[in-house]
């Protein structure tokens, strides 16, 4: 199902065509993703990917007019990222529920009303998982955050009205949150709810 059913249609390609795989082979599980070899009929050589779990986040909107941001520690980058929140969804878990989740695990905040925003592939070319966005209205402090052993959040509260100029800056690097933040932004203008919702497919 389309994300999208009466936005413009693409004309598919005329020559390129889906690959058939004809083998998966696990090389090594890290937890948080796998490596995994393919092998494919008619390619000259193998094909390594990481499997990795669902992914979610969250745009959170106070009754304020502000959005509710993380700062962290980022491993691969070695550096602070400025992001919003967002993590892995469990399994067996919705991405609904993940989102809301991770928003109270990270931040303390609740909302009352959520939506989905967006469905993204993170890296097609070496992943196969998705990333859902969420958008959350009337969040709301409502107690401590809960950590994950390896994290260290701080909350940064950002007026919307500062959202573009912020991402206009280069203070958000992680494109999966610039994405997310740009759709929020073209779809809401200055947050407004007078912009109707897509008919998402799962």
């Amino acid at each position: 199902m389309s994300l999208f059913p009466r936005a413009p249609r693409v004309a598919p390609p005329k020559s390129v065509t889906k690959l058939e795989r004809k083998a998966v082979h696990a090389v090594a599980d890290h937890g948080v993703f796998r490596v995994d070899r393919l092998q494919y009929d008619g390619l000259p050589r193998d094909v390594f990917v990481f499997a990795c779990p669902d992914w979610c986040n969250v745009v959170a909107e106070t009754d304020a007019g502000e959005l509710v941001l993380v700062w962290q520690y980022r491993f691969g980058t070695d550096a602070l990222s400025l992001e919003i929140p967002g993590g892995v969804i469990d399994e067996g878990e919705s991405p609904e529920a993940a989102a809301l989740r991770e928003l109270r695990e990270e931040t303390g905040y609740e909302a009352t009303s959520v939506e989905l925003l967006s469905v993204v592939e993170p890296n097609p070319a070496l992943q196969g998982n998705k990333c859902f966005t969420y958008l959350a209205r009337g969040a709301r402090l409502v107690g401590a955050t809960a950590f994950d052993d390896l994290e260290d959040l701080e909350v940064a509260l950002v007026p919307r009205a500062d959202v573009a100029e912020v991402l206009d800056s280069g203070q958000i690097t992680h494109a999966l949150v610039v994405s997310a933040l740009e759709t929020y932004l073209r779809r809401f203008s200055r947050g407004s709810n007078a912009t109707s919702s897509p008919s998402y497919g799962s």
